[in-house]
């Protein structure tokens, strides 16, 4: 097994549980399991299954009760099937936050598996999963900033948040590297080049504390004001990546 997937040892585990029930041909961990910068109880598990067909109703079922079982906080796991493994707009199965629906493997996804993923069991991504050009890599950056973070400038109140402060800043670094270079960063590095954004020392420091798993208390004054900031500079940066 590889050794990177000790700090989640629940990973093996899920993919030997799903494999018979979804056809599952592969399996791989990808995000920050793969990218060496996986904290337990905060980061998200990031999986993709790839599978022979696509998933018939009772094949949905037996798998959303198995979820439901397991009760893996934080597990995202996409089902992609192998014969439409190449069309990156077609829509797949995924559970995440508590539920399943459909979205595609996005781009950034497919380009972070070449980069990072692990092979928990099957053929390694670079013989299942199409390459990313450069061009496609940055018009997919650009599209998780246009799917989101665009509409969330325009609301003052969840800038309130550590989840919109931390993910929104760490968001627009990785993008930005992403569009400027063709190249992925994990969030670690993403969190060390906010100064050169314009992010203040401390608001940086507060960030890396919380990704490390340090409370950070606050008063409602520095929650209002940190608001502020945060937003400002999610608009400047935005601006400055989508033209």
């Amino acid at each position: 097994m590889d050794e990177r997937l000790s700090v989640a040892p629940v990973v093996p585990r899920f993919a030997a549980a799903i494999r018979e029930v979804a056809a599952v041909t592969a399996f791989y961990a990808g995000g920050s399991i793969g990218s060496g910068d996986y904290r337990p109880g905060i980061s998200d598990l990031d999986l993709v299954a790839v599978i022979a067909a696509p998933l018939t109703r009772a094949r949905r079922d037996r798998l959303r009760s198995l979820h439901r079982t397991l009760g893996v906080a934080k597990l995202h796991c996409a089902y992609v099937s192998l014969p439409d493994i190449s069309d990156v707009s077609r829509k797949h199965v995924n559970w995440a936050h508590e539920r399943m629906f459909r979205r595609p493997l996005s781009g950034i996804s497919r380009a972070e598996l070449h980069q990072f993923g692990v092979t928990v069991y099957g053929p390694s991504p670079a013989e299942l999963v199409p390459q990313i050009g450069r061009e496609e890599l940055a018009t997919a950056a650009r599209a998780e900033l246009r799917g989101y973070w665009t509409g969330a400038v325009r609301r003052a109140r969840v800038w309130r948040t550590d989840l919109h402060v931390d993910l929104g800043l760490t968001t627009v670094s990785r993008a930005g590297v992403t569009i400027e270079t063709g190249r992925l960063i994990t969030k670690r590095e993403a969190i060390d080049r906010l100064p050169a954004l314009g992010v203040p020392d401390d608001l940086t420091d507060e960030i890396r504390r919380r990704r490390a798993g340090e409370p950070v208390e606050l008063t409602e004054p520095q929650i209002r004001a940190r608001a502020v900031v945060a937003r400002a500079l999610m608009r400047e940066q935005l601006t400055r990546l989508l033209g």
